[in-house]
């Protein structure tokens, strides 16, 4: 069992493995690791940023089908953000919302305001934060997010996020000093991701005070 946990958790790492041994089911087991992350609560500790940077990598060295692969983990992610909405509109407002009475009103209306003044912009980048990726849709039908703009905003950053991933893996995963920190690596970019964010929003701020 233990031995299993270490292979879910450090799923990125026995890609390229999985690659040579199973090359007719890998985009079948691609697609359903990316799904699962994104679509799933339970399933947010499955790797993503790390995995897609991996599948750009074993692409680069093996004859893993590019016009293949790019549309496999666009669609699982699409989809995946499609089913995080639907279990947060019916399983999520009926348990947390209507039967555990939490988050309260105020709290979910706040969050409502929140998901349709920046709901669009930031499913362009979430998939890129850690458990974000896969709250954020579920919250998005908790709070009845208009069902169009977020398959338009979540479609777009599918496809965002998959190629910038997928292509840095391609260019950069095989040079040694980032294969052996690719989680150094992976860290950096969230963390440039984060302080985008966050000088972005304080910019906003700073001018709507003015």
């Amino acid at each position: 069992m233990i031995e299993i946990w270490q292979m879910i958790l450090n799923f990125d790492a026995h890609l390229p493995q999985l690659v040579a041994m199973h090359s007719d089911l890998v985009y079948v087991i691609l697609f359903m690791v990316i799904f699962l992350q994104i679509g799933v609560l339970p399933f947010f500790f499955l790797p993503a940023n790390p995995f897609l940077f991996v599948c750009g990598a074993v692409w680069a060295a093996s004859n893993l089908n590019i016009w293949l692969l790019i549309p496999v983990l666009i669609i699982a992610a699409t989809l995946g953000n499609i089913t995080g909405h639907w279990l947060g509109k019916s399983i999520g407002q009926a348990f947390f919302v209507d039967y555990l009475k939490w988050p309260n009103q105020a709290a979910l209306d706040k969050t409502r305001v929140f998901y349709d003044k920046h709901g669009q912009k930031g499913f362009l980048f979430c998939l890129f934060l850690p458990v974000i990726r896969t709250v954020a849709p579920f919250l998005a039908g908790v709070t009845n997010m208009h069902f169009i703009k977020f398959v338009c905003s979540a479609s777009l950053g599918a496809i965002i996020w998959v190629l910038v991933c997928v292509l840095a893996g391609y260019f950069f995963g095989n040079i040694a000093i980032i294969k052996n920190h690719l989680g150094l690596v992976t860290l950096m970019g969230l963390a440039l991701v984060i302080i985008v964010v966050t000088l972005k929003t304080l910019f906003n701020k700073l001018k709507n005070a003015h």
